[in-house]
């Protein structure tokens, strides 16, 4: 099975090799009307922003992007969530280090998968149907709930192209007829899981829906 799946990717990157991907595609980048940092408020529906975080050199190398947002928010509730937002101008280079999601970057740092449940959310106010990713992790007795969906060019997934063979495969066999770099998001909500604190989903979705317009907007 192994030797398959390398055997089609193979045959799926002559391809986009032959129809299309030029090198300026490759080379340019779409750059945002407005950082993220702006973009994104500080405060919407009764949240707001209690910590900003900075990558660190080597992670900005590691992750190459070329634009982000890494905030602690605290809800009208209590509630603690954490915000990432990745924006790659290239889509290239944003697929090029797709492995940088929850599904490998939580396990890497000593997380256990429990589980991982696929569903749509509905943002009624830029009229989108989200669908989106949750991924249950463990750590000593730490719990996390983290919400993911990405974004490649204009197409939503709930998860990473890396876990979307199938996708990939498409994507790559897919002429590219013009010499645009086009762009990949990725997007985390995370929320810690407590027994005595209102249910993560619950949160997550309350929290998307507070802040879903400006991240759309924010987007080409």
């Amino acid at each position: 099975m192994l030797l398959f799946v390398c055997a089609v990717f193979a045959a799926g990157t002559v391809v986009s090799q032959l129809t299309g991907n030029p090198v300026s595609a490759l080379q340019g980048t779409v750059a945002l009307g407005t950082p993220l940092r702006a973009a994104i408020p500080m405060e919407s529906a009764g949240w707001r922003m209690v910590q900003e975080d900075e990558l660190r050199e080597f992670e900005l190398e590691i992750t190459k992007v070329d634009d982000y947002v890494s905030r602690l928010y605290e809800g009208p509730r209590g509630e603690s969530v954490l915000l990432y937002i990745a924006y790659h101008g290239n889509k290239e280079r944003g697929m090029q280090t797709y492995y940088h999601n929850a599904s490998i970057c939580y396990p890497a740092a000593g997380w256990q998968l429990d589980g991982e449940a696929l569903s749509e959310l509905t943002l009624h106010d830029v009229a989108k149907q989200v669908p989106i990713c949750r991924y249950s992790f463990s750590r000593n007795n730490e719990r996390v709930s983290v919400l993911t969906f990405f974004q490649v060019n204009d197409e939503l997934l709930d998860q990473s192209p890396r876990n979307k063979t199938l996708w990939t495969l498409f994507d790559r066999m897919t002429p590219q007829l013009d010499d645009s770099p086009g762009t990949f998001v990725q997007v985390q909500i995370v929320v810690p899981v407590t027994d005595d604190g209102p249910l993560a989903a619950d949160v997550q979705t309350r929290f998307l829906q507070a802040f879903g317009t400006a991240i759309f907007q924010a987007l080409p």
